[in-house]
């Protein structure tokens, strides 16, 4: 009886650890249509501009609106108000 105990108790502590180590992970990413995002490499317009010293949003928006910005390096998250991220990437804008 008490192996049996033990072993409920043990597989328990195991599932939480992976239940912890799965939740901790998944703060770190957002997934849309099968595609991974890595938060740290992912960002919105207004952390873009914190990060790459640019005084105002619209200077980016402009950039994705142009092509500078491809593509490729942005998504919409439709579940999050539309929210639009870009690669954290540094860009050039050359007139």
């Amino acid at each position: 009886m008490e192996t049996i105990v033990k072993s409920k108790s043990d597989e328990l502590k195991t599932l939480l650890s992976e239940s912890r180590e799965a939740l901790e992970e998944a703060k770190n990413y957002l997934s849309k249509d099968g595609k991974r995002y890595e938060l740290h490499d992912w960002v919105t317009i207004a952390e873009y501009c914190k990060r790459f010293n640019i005084p105002n949003t619209q200077t980016v928006s402009n950039w994705i609106k142009r092509g500078i910005i491809t593509e490729e390096n942005t998504v919409v998250i439709e579940e999050y108000n539309n929210i639009r991220l870009i690669k954290a990437i540094p860009y050039q804008d050359h007139h």
